[in-house]
C-alpha cells in the first residue's frame, strides 16, 4: 500500500501505512439519546435513523450502512472526542480505556461526518476527507464511571481510530444474524461483510458504571503526563488528578490548556469533586462552551 492522504481543513497530510500520522483532531459532540454517530457524511444527511442491530444489547454500536451510532452513558450533553487515522492497525491500547468495540465503516463520499444529535451550525462537530474506501473504526472510551448514567454529567472522552481495511473485506462473523425480510418484512440490503463489528475489550455494565481500577495513582507522575501531547493522556490525567485531590492542578488545566477537548474534560474532574469554588471561578473566567460546560455542572451540583 503507498501513501494515504487525509485533509483536515486546507491542510493534506501523507501517512506511511503502519506510522502514527498525525496528530489527533478533536470535535465536542453534542450528545443526544445516549448517542453520537461517525459516518459517510452523504450518507448521514439521509439518514433515518434507523440500525439494523439493537446497539443496546450489542455492546454500544448502531450499525448500519457507512454509518456507526457509538452509544454512551450521558443521556445528553457535550463530549469531546479525538480521531486518529492510521495506515495499519495500531496496537490495542493501555489499560485506561475501559472499554474497546470495532466495526467497519465504509466511506465511500470520501467525507467523514462526526457530530451528536444537537450539534448546531455553529458547533457542527468534525468534517474531515479522507480516501474513498473501506476503514476498521475503533472506538476506545476513556473514563466512564464518571458519569452518571440517564445524566449530563461526566469526564469521560472517546478516541476514534480509523485504518484502512484490505479489499475484499474481512470481518469476524457476527453475533447477531441480519434480520429476515420473510419474518420482519420488506427487504434487506444489509450483508454481513459490511455491518460485523466485534468487542476487543468489554465493559461490565454500562448502566451501572464499574470504577475504574487502572489508573494511575502517583501524584507527581500525574503531573507529569498532564503535560503530554497526547490530549487523550492529558484527558485522563485530569480525572486521575481530581481523584487524588490536586484540584488546583486541575482548574489550571480547564483553563489553560491548549486543547479545547482537554479543559472541557478537566471542567467535568472539577464537577466530579464537587469543586463548586473552582467551578465558579472557571464560569466567570472562561467564556463559550467551557464557561457553558461549568455553568451546567455547577446547576447539576445544585440539584443533588
Amino acid at each position: 500500500m503507498g501513501m494515504l492522504i487525509y485533509t483536515a481543513g486546507r491542510i493534506s497530510i501523507q501517512v506511511q501505512p503502519g506510522i502514527y500520522p498525525m496528530k489527533p483532531l478533536e470535535t465536542i459532540v453534542y450528545v443526544a439519546e445516549h448517542q453520537f454517530f461517525v459516518g459517510d457524511e452523504s450518507l448521514l444527511d439521509e439518514w433515518d435513523g434507523s440500525y439494523w442491530n439493537d446497539p443496546y444489547s450489542d455492546d454500544g454500536l448502531g450499525l448500519a450502512p457507512g454509518i456507526v451510532g457509538v452509544q454512551c452513558p450521558r443521556a445528553t450533553g457535550p463530549a469531546p472526542v479525538f480521531l486518529e487515522m492510521h495506515g495499519a492497525p495500531p496496537v490495542l491500547p493501555d489499560a485506561r480505556y475501559c472499554k474497546v468495540t470495532e466495526a467497519p465503516l465504509s466511506l465511500e463520499s470520501g467525507h467523514l461526518r462526526i457530530l451528536g444529535e444537537n450539534n448546531t451550525a455553529g458547533l457542527p462537530g468534525l468534517q474531515f476527507e479522507a480516501p474513498a474506501t473501506k476503514y476498521m473504526l475503533r472506538v476506545l472510551y476513556a473514563d466512564l464511571d464518571t458519569v452518571t448514567y440517564d445524566d449530563s454529567d461526566g469526564a469521560e472522552h472517546y478516541l476514534l481510530q480509523m485504518y484502512p481495511l484490505p479489499s475484499p473485506l474481512k470481518t469476524v462473523e457476527s453475533e447477531k444474524p441480519i434480520p429476515d425480510s420473510e419474518t420482519e418484512g420488506g427487504t434487506n440490503e444489509f450483508t454481513p461483510s459490511t455491518l460485523d463489528y466485534r468487542t476487543l475489550r468489554p465493559y461490565e455494565d454500562l448502566d451501572n458504571p464499574i470504577t475504574e481500577v487502572q489508573i494511575e495513582r502517583d501524584v507527581q507522575r500525574l503531573h507529569f503526563l498532564a503535560q503530554d501531547k497526547s490530549p487523550s493522556i492529558r484527558c485522563s490525567s485530569a480525572v486521575a488528578l481530581a481523584r487524588q485531590k490536586q484540584l488546583k492542578a486541575v482548574q489550571q488545566m480547564a483553563l489553560y490548556d491548549d486543547s479545547r477537548a482537554v479543559r472541557m474534560v478537566a471542567v467535568g474532574a472539577l464537577a466530579l469533586m464537587q469543586a463548586r469554588d473552582y467551578l465558579e471561578m472557571v464560569s466567570d473566567r472562561e467564556k463559550g462552551i467551557i464557561a457553558d460546560t461549568a455553568r451546567m455542572h455547577l446547576q447539576n451540583l445544585d440539584k443533588r
